[in-house]
């Protein structure tokens, strides 16, 4: 009866810990473009969406060299930059995207474009914005129709910008603005997102950081959630640092109330009374034994190797033997 209660505790506890409520830390920002923004102009919303994707979502306070960025694995998230960037920010950025890394910058007038040119890269952003014909509502919500990429494309029909600018220099490029779309009095079928290969890597540009935005979130989705696959982002690591009088207000946590689905619990009621089954016969212990065998093993033959070193050194240096093995078992060797 005893036995019974104890198992009945441990089963208890365990259900317990598994649907305890978790609590989590919560950050926020107004700063424009910030991934701690929940507000219209900030990207939490396509921050969210990389973390549900699986991505690693890490935000980078400090200047790229401090941060030793061209150590790291992953995609690195520039977002509307307006603080520049240092010489020695510039090189970290170009070891990090050589190794074989991705670099997304969405940018139309900050300092996206001087990355692009440090990288000799054949593509610049505009600074003149984009104007079209095509638009939703206000002549500043543009859309873009053809996107010649399958994966940006899949089940997308077109993608809301605000006041976009566009990728010049290079013609290619994955999304286009229309036809008859102009830049600086210039006409043609402008790129508005390009990619360009960079040593082992690559680097993708998209010329309007409005498309990330809580703001138009609903709106390009679906392309939003094809671009977290384009990019493939294993950690995505978000710049905050290159964001003017970046800001947290406020500081603190949420909680999280976890459920334990009822299928979930069946099966982790059987394997506990598997588990409780065994023991009881006696045959959990007969299971366990292959590994306990191994274990002792390991650990002789590790202790055998010690003693054997611990003389090899002792005639090498004319010690006492018996003494040196002494010593190793009084320190537990």
């Amino acid at each position: 009866m005893r036995k019974f209660v104890v198992y009945a505790v441990v089963i208890v506890l365990m259900m317990t810990l598994i649907t305890m409520p978790l609590t989590v830390p919560l950050f926020k920002s107004s700063t424009p473009y910030s991934m701690f923004n929940t507000g219209w102009d900030g990207t939490a919303r396509f921050a969210m969406l990389l973390h549900s994707k699986g991505a690693d979502v890490m935000p980078l306070f400090h200047s790229f060299d401090m941060e030793n960025l061209k150590d790291r694995n992953g995609v690195l998230i520039i977002i509307a930059p307006d603080i520049s960037y240092t010489s020695a920010e510039l090189a970290q950025i170009r070891d990090f995207v050589k190794r074989g890394n991705t670099l997304l910058i969405a940018d139309d007038f900050g300092y996206g474009d001087d990355i692009l040119k440090a990288l000799n890269l054949p593509v610049r952003i505009s600074k003149y914005p984009l104007r079209d014909f095509f638009y939703e509502k206000d002549d500043r919500l543009i859309v873009a129709v053809r996107i010649s990429d399958p994966v940006l494309g899949r089940n997308v029909s077109r993608i809301i910008m605000n006041e976009p600018s566009a990728i010049t220099v290079s013609r290619k490029g994955e999304v286009y603005a229309s036809k008859v779309a102009m830049v600086n009095f210039h006409m043609r079928e402008f790129p508005i997102l390009a990619e360009v290969p960079y040593g082992d890597g690559k680097v993708i540009v998209l010329s309007d950081p409005d498309i990330l935005t809580n703001q138009l979130f609903t709106e390009n989705r679906q392309f939003l959630e094809n671009l977290v696959s384009y990019i493939g982002a294993g950690t995505a690591y978000m710049d905050e640092a290159h964001h003017r009088d970046f800001n947290l207000y406020s500081a603190g946590t949420v909680t999280i109330t976890r459920t334990l689905p009822v299928d979930r619990a069946r099966k982790i009621l059987v394997i506990t009374g598997i588990i409780i089954l065994l023991l009881e016969l006696g045959a959990l212990g007969y299971l366990l034994k292959p590994v306990s065998l191994l274990l002792d093993r390991f650990f002789r033959e590790k202790k055998e190797d010690l003693i054997t070193l611990a003389v090899q050194i002792s005639k090498r240096n004319g010690w006492d033997e018996r003494e040196v093995l002494a010593m190793i078992e009084r320190m537990g060797g």
